[in-house]
Parts: structure tokens; C-alpha cells; sequence
């Protein structure tokens, strides 16, 4: 079957080993993309008001003045006393389920793969393996979410950090307090995926070898 191969409009590189989202988030971070610039201070600006947001309470208490009421104050929200139908809540479920959207972090760093592309990281834990994979010549990418299936037999989205496309793996880097405050979430991620490699330290991920 013939297959349409799919090149970067700014660069030329090939995407098509990427998915559909990672396609998109090359050509917008693309070096040779002239929106890249714009693109990058509108970043920077929004990680600068996540360390340090600040809406109107925040600003009079700094500033020593009397803290403004908001329109809400004293009144009843809406959904009080509510509870959303059952097929509400199935829709909502099933709209999270179908998103690919990565949560964003605080500690959110770009970095600049061997083929110019350019992704996301979440942690130095991350951007460690990534360097050590570019030096070795592993090839990966950030993958799709995958379904998993919780202890009380509820379906979740599951966002493994890196995929080596050729070794079929994936690696999820985790610090010794996530990985004992996900004990029961992590057995049943190892057990339902089979091809998942956690790694326990920075280490580990330095020096990581398929």
C-alpha cells in the first residue's frame, strides 16, 4: 500500500516515524520556523506567571492594601448541592480518555533532539536520559498515551516519558517518593504493560542501556 511520507515544511527533516501531535509540535518549534521566536517568549511569559502568579488578592495583600471582595463572595456556586448525571460524567470520561494532551509542569524544559527536533521534558531525571540516549544513538520519541486499567477496573490515559522506536520499549523515569506513592498505580501499569521499563534514579537514567 503506498504510505504518504510526511517532511517538515521549514526544515525538510522526515516525520513520519512521529505521531500525528509530535508532527505538529516539530514544525511549531522548528530552528528554521520564523514564528519560532514568538513562539518561544510566549512560553517563557507563560511559565513566568505560573512560578509567579499573581491576580488582584494576591497583588493588594503584597502591596498592604485592603483585599478586594470577589463577586462571588457569599454566593452559592452553582453546582451546589448538584451532582452531574451519569451520562455527563461518561462523557466527560470518555473526552479525558480520548485527549493526548500532556499535563504541564513547573520544571517544563525545552530540549533539542540530534534531529533538530524539539520536545518537552518534565525533569533534569528526563532531560539526563535524553542525553544519553542522543549519545548512544538510540532513537526515541515521545510517545501517544497508552489505556491502562486501575485496581477498581477504571480506564486511565498513561503518558510513558520516552518510546525507543527500534527495542520497542518505554521508559519512565521515577523518584523514590513518586514510585511509593504509586506503588499500586505502578503494579498495575508493569503488569498491563509489559514493554515498560522504570527507571528508580538519576544514575540509572545517565547510564541507561537497552
Amino acid at each position: 500500500m503506498y504510505q504518504k511520507l510526511t517532511n517538515c515544511k521549514y526544515c525538510s527533516i522526515s516525520l513520519d516515524i512521529m505521531s500525528t501531535c509530535q508532527r505538529a509540535n516539530h514544525s511549531r518549534w522548528c530552528n528554521l520556523n520564523p514564528k519560532r521566536k514568538e513562539y518561544v517568549n510566549a512560553l517563557a511569559n507563560h511559565r513566568q506567571n505560573i512560578v509567579n502568579h499573581r491576580n488582584q488578592f494576591v497583588k493588594a495583600k503584597d502591596e498592604g492594601r485592603p483585599i478586594p471582595q470577589g463577586t462571588m463572595t457569599g454566593n452559592p456556586g452553582g453546582m451546589l448541592g448538584k451532582k452531574h448525571s451519569l451520562e455527563t460524567k461518561q462523557h466527560l470520561k470518555e473526552k479525558a480518555l480520548a485527549s493526548t494532551h500532556r499535563r504541564l509542569v513547573r520544571s517544563i524544559r525545552q530540549y533539542i533532539k540530534k534531529d533538530g527536533t524539539i520536545v518537552n521534558l518534565d525533569s533534569s531525571w528526563e532531560e539526563a536520559l535524553a542525553i544519553r540516549l542522543d549519545s548512544i544513538g538510540v532513537n526515541w520519541v515521545r510517545p501517544d498515551p497508552i489505556k491502562w486499567i486501575d485496581d477498581s477496573g477504571i480506564t486511565h490515559n498513561y503518558f510513558p516519558d520516552f518510546y525507543l522506536v527500534d527495542f520497542d520499549v518505554y521508559l519512565d523515569p521515577k523518584n523514590p517518593y513518586a514510585i511509593k506513592a504509586q506503588q499500586s498505580k505502578l503494579k498495575c501499569l508493569t503488569e498491563q504493560i509489559k514493554n515498560l521499563v522504570i527507571l528508580t534514579g538519576l544514575e540509572e537514567c545517565k547510564n541507561f542501556t537497552p
